[in-house]
């Protein structure tokens, strides 16, 4: 399973790692796939060398370990993606019974416990989550179970495998050291299951291969046979005996970030090494989505058997690496010419089938119900909407807004930017309400995507139509395949019209050689001003957040702190420009009422939410002072500072006090 970071791909949301979770952030992404048609090649003969076909009375240890909590005791709450659950080893949530493994899911109040982490927090859902690590691994071969599924919306049931830590897997961490994800199920599409390979750099240089595989004859909740083959060169999933994917290409980079074939591991890294098998059921968070009205207080995952054979061709010679695209190689290394100055396709809504440059890209995008929709997609996850052309402007009508912003996206893909030039992207929009939406520009799946416009930029929408304009650089290396995006969701279920699309060249990038050494670069870092412009703050709905600047210090008063996740209270400073390869210095003073400990980030404001500094800071009543030093791994003019203060207790009610905030250079 996938660990989600608020990551957009035109086709999903890009992932780092969490339910089926070890260490992610931008759902897989999932591509369809035709129904499967029958292969009739036999599979060379195998040999059973590990398996559980539960005929016990209880789980068996020698095999299996419990993973228990919500993900905090391995520093990843909501295990990356949201998620509801907090995993017990009890038999309400895993038993053997009947010659199965039956997993359950269910909606109860259950208080966190200190094995599980999280002690004295409230969970509304448990469930249950075994993993054969410690006991046994394995490097290829064949791996096939026998379950039924949950269905019902924000059922996440899963069968993934992670690679065993110990000495001699030289491949660092997630996603660099792999993950196979053998069925993930989604309790909303009952038909679907997602078949995926992590892989690439570290997170979040990350990237995978995901497959939408269809259940064929009847739905989850009814038995079928899940199979994967492994060989140092090829991995194969079935349903049933019918081949639905297959992957031949991947790679590997201890690099962070990796930027050249130099930095890779060699071929078939990492699937070269030994995994292990996990059994889950979480419930809501990104993947899914979380239950609705309409889901059950209880899902069941029933496994019959799981059972991990040899293969006679399983070591077989890998070959030569094949030939693959990076996120350094060039994408589209032609770009698409500009029309009129602009590099945004069909901007007005206007361009018939007659349009020349229709005409000539006979496969762009349109979208449904939508007329002259040329060059323009409309993505939805989580969420629900539909499109139609109202006088030369696209409408969008929000019939589902989900939870999160990117759960309804108006997109455009393929726009071409290059290095060293500064850009300009215009838009009118309105709304039949007065609403947000935020937009911004950059990369893919491909690029991690990255944020090449600062961010995600809000537009704050009236009835009447406005004009909102973005002014950026483009710092990061020529990408011919950028993207354009609307994020239109989790603001209600309403209208908004968007036209008069512009992006423009403007002239050459500010010349940028960053402030000399030792000069602070952030901005009112001693509070002898108010917050506001240079600091901003935000915090979940479930928790309450007062700040000020009291007496020459900022101050978050937290009156009942949701910790779910630590970026539930925040203080952020936009706009701080890194270097690539310029090490740094942060400092400050920091307290807290009783003592807590925030994450401490630097990194991309949009994008995959990239972290140069992924730190923490141990806060206690006596004002202490706390220095960080990091390298940026690149050219970043728009990165953010942030203090990630929701932690302790749910409820709890705290004050975070901080002053003279100092970011250097240094010589």
């Amino acid at each position: 399973m996938l660990r989600y970071k608020n990551i957009l791909t035109t086709i999903g949301i890009a992932l780092a790692l969490g339910a089926c979770g070890g260490s992610d952030h931008g759902s897989p992404a999932t591509t369809s796939t035709p129904d499967p048609t029958p292969t009739p090649t036999p599979t060379p003969s195998s040999t059973v060398v590990w398996s559980d076909e539960f005929d016990g009375t209880s789980l068996d240890s020698t095999k299996w370990v419990y993973q228990l909590g919500n993900g905090a005791n391995t520093g990843n709450p909501g295990w990356g993606n949201n998620e509801l659950e907090y995993y017990t080893d009890r038999p309400e949530n895993v038993r053997v019974e009947g010659g199965n493994l039956i997993i359950t899911a269910r909606k109860e109040q259950f208080v966190g416990t200190a094995a599980g982490g999280n002690e004295g927090q409230t969970f509304a859902w448990t469930s249950g989550r075994i993993r054969s690590s410690g006991k046994f691994s394995r490097t290829y071969g064949k791996i096939e179970f026998r379950a039924r599924l949950p269905v019902g919306k924000g059922f996440w049931p899963a069968v993934w495998m992670l690679p065993e830590d110990h000495v001699g897997n030289p491949y660092a961490s997630w996603a660099a050291n792999g993950e196979i994800d053998i069925m993930e199920g989604m309790g909303s599409k009952p038909t679907t299951v997602v078949q995926t390979l992590h892989y690439g750099g570290m997170w979040p240089h990350n990237v995978y291969s995901a497959n939408n595989a269809t259940v064929a004859g009847s739905d989850v909740s009814e038995w079928h046979t899940y199979t994967l083959e492994w060989r140092s060169n090829e991995i194969k999933w079935s349903i049933d005996g019918t081949v639905t994917s297959t992957q031949t290409k991947w790679w590997s980079s201890n690099a962070n970030p990796p930027a050249a074939d130099a930095d890779l591991n060699a071929w078939p890294a990492p699937f070269d090494k030994p995994f292990y098998v996990l059994i889950n059921l979480a419930v809501g968070g990104n993947f899914d989505g979380n239950p609705d009205a309409a889901t059950a207080d209880k899902g069941e995952m029933v496994i019959d058997y799981i059972r991990w054979s040899s293969l006679a061709d399983e070591k077989r010679d890998p070959g030569p690496r094949p030939a693959m695209t990076y996120p350094w190689t060039p994408v589209n290394t032609v770009a698409r010419p500009a029309v009129n100055g602009n590099f945004i396709y069909n901007p007005s809504f206007d361009w018939t089938s007659s349009n020349t440059v229709v005409t000539q890209n006979p496969t762009a995008q349109t979208i449904d119900g939508a007329t002259n929709s040329y060059f323009w997609n409309l993505f939805k996850l989580n969420g629900d909407a539909t499109a139609s052309n109202d006088n030369g402007a696209i409408k969008i009508d929000v019939t589902n807004p989900g939870t999160d912003v990117w759960n309804v996206q108006l997109q455009q893909n393929s726009v071409p930017l290059t290095q060293g030039r500064k850009y300009r992207l215009s838009f009118d929009a309105r709304a039949s309400t007065n609403r947000n939406i935020t937009y911004t520009v950059g990369a893919g799946q491909d690029r991690n995507f990255e944020s090449y416009a600062g961010g995600d930029q809000t537009a704050a929408l009236t009835t009447g139509t406005q004009t909102f304009t973005r002014t950026f650089d483009m710092l990061s290396n020529t990408n011919n395949g950028a993207r354009v995006v609307f994020n239109l969701a989790n603001a209600g279920a309403n209208s908004v019209w968007i036209d008069n699309v512009a992006l423009e060249d403007v002239g050459a990038a500010d010349a940028s050689s960053g402030p000399a050494a030792g000069v602070n670069m952030l901005k009112n870092g001693d509070f002898s001003s108010d917050l506001a412009p240079n600091w901003t703050v935000w915090s979940n709905p479930n928790t309450g957040l007062d700040a000020s600047v009291v007496n020459g210090s900022a101050q978050l008063a937290i009156s009942h702190v949701d910790p779910a996740n630590n970026w539930h209270v925040q203080l952020n400073q936009i706009n701080v420009a890194l270097t690539q390869g310029v090490s740094y210095t942060l400092t400050f003073k920091g307290s807290a009422s009783t003592a807590k400990t925030v994450g401490i980030v630097i990194g991309e404001n949009g994008g995959s939410y990239a972290r140069y500094l992924d730190a923490t800071a141990a806060l206690t009543p006596t004002a202490g002072t706390f220095t960080y030093t990091f390298t940026a791994p690149v050219t970043n003019a728009a990165a953010q500072l942030q203090v990630l203060g929701a932690v302790g207790p749910a409820g709890d009610n705290y004050t975070l006090t901080f002053d003279d905030f100092n970011l250097v250079a240094n010589p």
